[in-house]
């Protein structure tokens, strides 16, 4: 059986916080799951009470509104890594620009952005001794598979 103890008090804390009324109040290492979680049960109360507006005042409305912007600003960031892992797993340009419900070239450049983003990453200072983000070499391999390029 598999321990939660840490999670589980992560989460807890996570769900203490109070009120969440700009997307700031949300801190950067939150996952998007708790992050939907919380919104839903605000949206919930928010439905709740809508026969009765002076309920609860604004809160529901703000944390849904706080709490919308951090996934939106959090999935964003994925957006580039995830057109990545989609082209190298052999989707076509036009059925990554599909998912993304925009055009080739900006499905492209999403790319380009991300790549660039993450080789100025591993340019930058070591975080423990350990870099992260794409060498030189990664992200030649990454803008290569842009077409014209």
């Amino acid at each position: 059986m598999t321990d939660h103890t840490s999670t589980d008090t992560a989460y807890a804390t996570w769900t203490s916080l109070q009120p969440i009324t700009r997307p700031g109040d949300v801190p950067i290492t939150t996952p998007i799951a708790w992050m939907e979680n919380h919104r839903a049960d605000h949206s919930l109360a928010l439905l709740l009470s809508r026969h009765d507006p002076d309920r609860h005042g604004p809160t529901d409305a703000l944390a849904c509104l706080a709490l919308g912007e951090a996934i939106r600003t959090e999935l964003g960031h994925y957006r580039g890594s995830l057109v990545h892992d989609a082209r190298r797993r052999g989707a076509s340009w036009q059925q990554i620009a599909d998912a993304l419900d925009t055009d080739i070239p900006t499905a492209q450049q999403l790319l380009r952005d991300w790549a660039d983003g993450q080789h100025r990453l591993y340019q930058s200072e070591p975080l423990s001794g350990h870099r992260l983000g794409l060498t030189a070499t990664e992200h030649q391999a990454v803008l290569d598979l842009i077409p014209d390029h």
